[in-house]
């Protein structure tokens, strides 16, 4: 995979988190009433332009995905290993890490830094 597409699956990855924080910010003011142990509904983070995929988490594994801006949710079967490892495996989501050569775009694109 050359670095031009490298570079345009992480700009994806990067705009599928922008919108999940924007449900995240809605979820957050919603988990007062409902529990912080309620599965919400976020877009899979994947670099794949076309997907589309929704996938549950709580609220605390949502912003333990985010304690890092390069790291990423996505959905098993979507994680890229020519630009990720997997960090963690649930059977609703895999946390990855973006690669040493990818993090600068996740890094320069985080909407929390």
């Amino acid at each position: 995979m050359d670095q031009g597409t490298k570079d345009r699956l992480a700009k994806n990855e990067a705009l599928f988190r922008d919108v999940n924080e924007r449900v995240r910010e809605i979820d957050e003011r919603q988990a007062v009433a409902t529990g912080t142990d309620a599965l919400w509904d976020f877009l899979c983070e994947c670099g794949h332009a076309d997907c589309t995929q929704a996938m549950s988490l709580t609220l605390e594994e949502y912003e333990r995905t985010r304690s890092s801006p390069v790291h990423f949710a996505v959905i098993p079967g979507h994680e890229l290993p020519e630009v990720e490892r997997i960090l963690e495996r649930t059977d609703r989501f895999f946390l990855v890490e973006k690669l040493a050569e990818e993090q600068p775009i996740a890094r320069v694109s985080d909407p929390r830094s």
